[in-house]
């Protein structure tokens, strides 16, 4: 391997001391060489190697977190267990830690991102994950929401602005604001964020439209859109989930379609689930292989196909849920069986994939067929037995853009411990 290369006038890489010396062996190195090590790095390394000195700061701010922000590894499943309590069941937040091989609790992640956020939350106030950072909303029975972006590695809280013209326009329409909203970010373009906050109010579902409200990091303000869309989806509603992917947001409706919202060229547009007729659910969809996924379950087959060109779907597996059944790694059994296992979540990174069962999280690793457990749940045994929903978490060590001076830093006892996630 050459460790030297071309140096440009411009380099991030200091050369020399103030006498004028070779001031260390980072010297000798090109850049790219330099941005290939710091990349290497774990995520808290690599953030504190911002404190070295100026230029590295610029060198990892400019270059090493995008390209590292690009390839993140998985970091982790924030997911919900049930615990009874004495009037009702209460679905409490937890976090598993993974390390590519296996997943491990970690309980004081979720105790410190309670120290940023102003209230006191659980699993439904978790409303979106997208590349590292966290989307909560604070929100009671006829109050307005309220947003907060979450950047845990970074010790970063954001409150979101309240949407005051949208607040006003539901007073006058006798509309609630609703309280679904996703995070659009891409950490290897730009620190900058989105917000959407979608509103499916009645009169946009009778003239066949659909209006979401974005507020952007990099303007401080909301911004509403509407379009036409005149497809059969507006009657039975959405399912309060979200992927990210390019630019788009998408959705699924209980009807079985997949809405696709592209926020930059502000246009909308459904196309039919795969098998929409057959499928048993409306399913489950991610992101792996920069391409969206669905999975779903037709008898006792479950489905996996990713979409192309974002107007078709082509198969890409189909596992024998009595396969996994019979191979399944413990023995609490399943009536019917075809309950046993839902996708919940994919990694990117890889084939495989999440589910979340009774008792366990389970992966099932598709080039060679076996299914495993990653990782064994803690639970309360008065609680309800529960498929759990996992939000697939990502290490950003992106430091966010537009933030308020007011809420830029917050005290060191609220600040979360990056060694805990990473």
């Amino acid at each position: 391997m050459c460790i030297l290369g071309k140096i440009g006038s411009d380099s991030f890489i200091p050369r020399r001391n103030d006498f004028g010396n070779d001031c260390c062996l980072w010297s000798k190195l090109c850049d790219d060489l330099v941005v290939e090590i710091l990349c290497r790095l774990p995520p808290k390394n690599l953030i504190t190697s911002k404190c070295v000195s100026k230029l590295w700061n610029r060198l990892i701010t400019d270059v090493c977190a995008p390209k590292f922000s690009k390839h993140a590894s998985l970091g982790g499943f924030f997911f919900r267990v049930g615990e009874r309590l004495d009037t009702r069941d209460q679905f409490i937040l937890h976090f598993v830690s993974s390390d590519g091989q296996c997943l491990s609790a970690n309980e004081t992640v979720v105790e410190s991102i309670s120290a940023l956020l102003p209230f006191k939350f659980n699993f439904q106030n978790l409303i979106h994950s997208c590349n590292g950072l966290l989307l909560f909303v604070d929100f009671a029975l006829g109050s307005v929401p309220q947003y907060y972006v979450c950047n845990p590695l970074t010790k970063q809280c954001i409150e979101i602005p309240r949407n005051i013209e949208r607040e006003r326009l539901a007073s006058d329409c006798g509309e609630q604001v609703q309280s679904f909203a996703a995070l659009a970010f891409d950490p290897w373009k730009s620190s900058h964020y989105r917000v959407v906050s979608f509103n499916n109010w009645g009169n946009y579902s009778l003239n066949k439209t659909v209006n979401f409200d974005v507020f952007s990091s990099a303007t401080g303000e909301w911004v509403s859109h509407t379009m036409p869309l005149d497809a059969p989806i507006y009657e039975l509603g959405w399912i309060r989930y979200a992927v990210y992917l390019n630019g788009v947001l998408y959705r699924i409706s209980r009807a079985k379609f997949l809405l696709q919202f592209d926020i930059n060229r502000l246009n909308a547009c459904v196309i039919e689930l795969p098998r929409r007729d057959a499928i048993n659910t409306c399913g489950f969809i991610g992101v792996s292989g920069n391409h969206l996924h669905f999975s779903s379950r037709v008898d006792s087959t479950l489905f996996v196909w990713f979409l192309e060109d974002h107007s078709r779907w082509v198969l890409k597996q189909s596992i024998s849920i009595d396969y996994l059944y019979d191979n399944r790694p413990f023995t609490i059994r399943f009536k019917p069986r075809t309950t046993f296992v839902r996708a919940w979540a994919l990694d990117p990174n890889s084939e495989a994939i999440y589910f979340g069962c009774n008792r366990a999280i389970l992966r099932y690793r598709v080039e060679n067929q076996v299914l495993e457990v990653v990782h064994t749940i803690e639970f309360d045994k008065s609680a309800p037995y529960s498929n759990y929903v996992l939000i697939p978490y990502f290490p950003c060590v992106v430091i966010l853009e537009g933030i308020p001076n007011s809420l830029q830093c917050r005290p060191t006892i609220h600040q979360l411990s990056i060694s805990s996630i990473c």
